[in-house]
């Protein structure tokens, strides 16, 4: 009966385990070095499309283990116009977290807006926030973010602009694809 249940099961886990995949991640990573290598520039842009999946799979498995360790978990879901419905979760461990109280250390963030691009920069304008089920107004939760950042030489906003990453001019996005220009 034991076995039953697991050959029953095995092909659940077989999904689950393929929600984010080596290969598609190391598509995207392949694509962003061979682009962030310098090169003559082109009268014309190019431009390049990826899936919904495959960004997921990149920025899971490769891009938080680099820029963001804290995240363990994030999950885009790509619309048309620029618009992007998804959801994080946040683990905050070790002494430099020790100031955050204990109710925000494991956190799941769901949000939906849209994503702008001007001058090689990038921001989110959220429509939607909500913190592990609560809704927020993303606006109050900037000013208390700035409130936090005593003595901070330079303080950051939730809609500051970023700069893309190395070689990307522009990014656009439609129902489940996202197309980088180079």
């Amino acid at each position: 009966m034991k076995r039953a249940v697991v050959w029953l099961l095995l092909p659940c886990l077989a999904l689950l385990a393929a929600e984010f995949s080596p290969d598609k991640a190391r598509k995207v990573d392949a694509f962003l070095a061979r682009i962030a290598v310098r090169r003559q520039p082109s009268l014309f842009l190019r431009k390049a499309a990826f899936s919904e999946s495959e960004l997921n799979s990149y920025l899971n498995l490769i891009y938080v283990k680099k820029y963001a360790p804290e995240i363990t978990l994030i999950e885009l879901r790509l619309k048309d116009k620029n618009q992007v419905d998804g959801r994080l979760r946040v683990q905050l461990k070790g002494e430099k977290y020790a100031a955050v109280p204990q109710f925000l250390r494991d956190t799941e963030v769901q949000f939906r807006g849209a994503f702008e691009c001007s001058h090689y920069r990038m921001r989110f304008v959220f429509s939607e926030l909500a913190i592990n089920g609560s809704r927020f107004s993303a606006d109050a939760l900037d000013e208390a973010f700035g409130a936090a950042q005593v003595g901070a030489r330079e303080k950051r906003s939730l809609f500051d602009w970023f700069t893309l990453l190395p070689g990307l001019k522009g990014v656009q996005g439609s129902e489940r694809t996202i197309v980088f220009f180079y």
